[in-house]
């Protein structure tokens, strides 16, 4: 892709995308529509952010080659779009720039006073969300590119002022290091997109360059209780912990509702405020705790935190309420990494009257083989697991292993699990398990979401 850093504006006002029905990609369509620009896009599928991207006035083409792009002064590609794509080879045929997405946000971003980033193997749409509910408790209106649906917004973007721009930063093909941020969050260090990284050791590195690349005065905040993170990065930084190894501490942590947290925030030894959650989860604690140290660099009264905690009811798709049927809670949560799959599996058992069932859909084959160890035991606690076959994103089946031998290998660990290919047999085979006061948790980033209402229908 050309690497172009200059203003858009210099090659006209007409702004294509490949992928626009992208989480971030049509968050950042929205923005720049809303600063003048012309935004047309093209994707392989419609779907509810498409939708509402044509209600935007947004030009959107649905499989197949929009006429648009011969018009374009400026083509935008996601990291889901292949080499091959007709659309991309049409472009490049007529000799159009094109740039990545990552490159589009980074300049994007360039264009306010402040930018706050959220990194981070897990957690980032969650604690992104969290951010954006302080700064709008306490009135500042920022712009926010979130990954995911956030009901005090409305969706996943919020176009406000040019004082702050609050965004979610992908590690994925080193995205992240497109952006200069005067915060830096980085809430963990994980093994995952190992398709790219290959190794640990350059996941750390990348996440190292995000700090690094963090403004001259500005701030990086991390997890303390990380081994990976747990480092004094090269500028300014804080850390957060709950094991009391950070300046920004949680303490006398607990449980005050199934499922949900309150905890005293320290900053260095001295106690701030109390914090009761209105999100499930422990794992949030983290997240609160990130949010509240970027709240405080920015001067932002505790009052205003400690309200806007409470009142956030986190994105959709993050441990989501799919209502009951027959008795049985039906619970959707995005979780697609082992760790992730864990923390919800110990949520979900807190919650649960009677037996936990799994439906798990693995996204992509290659982090399914990579992480082939961590899914094999982060089911422990569910009765059975229904492995659904593998959402390929923009992988093909030789790149790892399919549902069929994940299934296999989490048996072999002594987990029952069983494989499905459809919906009407998954249906059925959980139809003759399920009793009065279970819960179906259905896990998953890719489509699996859709089984949801499906299996109460």
């Amino acid at each position: 892709m050309t690497a172009y850093n200059g203003s858009m504006k210099k090659f006209g006002n007409k702004i294509h995308f490949l992928g626009i029905g992208g989480i971030s990609m049509s968050a950042i369509a929205l923005i720049l529509k809303s600063q003048g620009y012309e935004v047309s896009g093209s994707d392989r599928t419609r779907s509810e952010i498409t939708d509402n991207l044509a209600l935007g006035g947004i030009d959107v083409c649905i499989s197949g080659e929009s006429e648009r792009i011969k018009d374009a002064d400026l083509v935008v590609v996601s990291a889901a779009i292949h080499d091959d794509d007709r659309e991309l080879l049409l472009a490049k045929s007529l000799e159009k720039k094109i740039i990545t997405r990552a490159k589009m946000l980074g300049w994007l971003a360039s264009g306010y006073k402040k930018v706050i980033s959220v990194a981070g193997s897990h957690g980032k749409t969650t604690t992104t969300g969290m951010i954006a509910q302080i700064f709008m408790e306490a009135g500042l209106n920022p712009t926010v590119h979130i990954g995911g649906q956030m009901s005090a917004i409305g969706g996943n973007v919020h176009i406000g002022t040019k004082d702050y721009f609050i965004t979610e930063a992908c590690e994925y093909v080193d995205s992240f290091l497109e952006l200069k941020s005067d915060i830096s969050v980085i809430l963990n260090i994980q093994n995952d997109h190992l398709d790219y990284f290959k190794t640990f050791e350059n996941i750390n590195r990348s996440f190292t360059k995000f700090a690094k690349n963090t403004k001259k005065g500005g701030l990086v905040v991390y997890l303390g209780d990380d081994p990976h993170a747990n480092k004094r990065y090269l500028t300014r930084s804080i850390s957060f912990s709950v094991s009391g190894t950070g300046a920004i501490e949680a303490r006398n942590i607990k449980e005050y509702a199934k499922g949900k947290f309150k905890f005293d925030c320290y900053l260095l030894g001295v106690k701030l405020m109390k914090i009761r959650l209105g999100v499930y989860g422990g794992h949030n604690i983290y997240n609160a705790l990130a949010s509240i140290a970027v709240a405080l660099e920015e001067g932002i009264d505790i009052g205003y935190i400690k309200s806007a905690l409470y009142k956030f009811k986190g994105i959709k798709r993050r441990f989501e309420e799919y209502g009951t049927c027959k008795g049985v809670k039906i619970v959707h949560d995005y979780a697609h990494h082992p760790t992730e799959i864990r923390a919800v599996i110990n949520l979900a058992k807190r919650i649960t009257q009677n037996n936990l069932y799994v439906v798990f859909q693995p996204h992509t084959y290659s982090r399914t083989k990579t992480l082939l160890e961590g899914f094999k035991t982060c089911f422990i606690g569910a009765k059975e697991v229904c492995v659904f076959k593998v959402y390929p994103a923009r992988e093909t089946p030789d790149m790892g292993i399919d549902e069929k031998e994940l299934a296999r290998q989490i048996s072999l660990s002594g987990q029952k699990a069983f494989s499905f290919g459809d919906y009407a047999e998954m249906k059925e085979y959980l139809s003759g398990k399920l009793e009065q006061g279970d819960m179906l948790l259905i896990l998953g980033a890719g489509d699996i979401v859709d089984f949801c209402n499906y299996f109460k229908n």
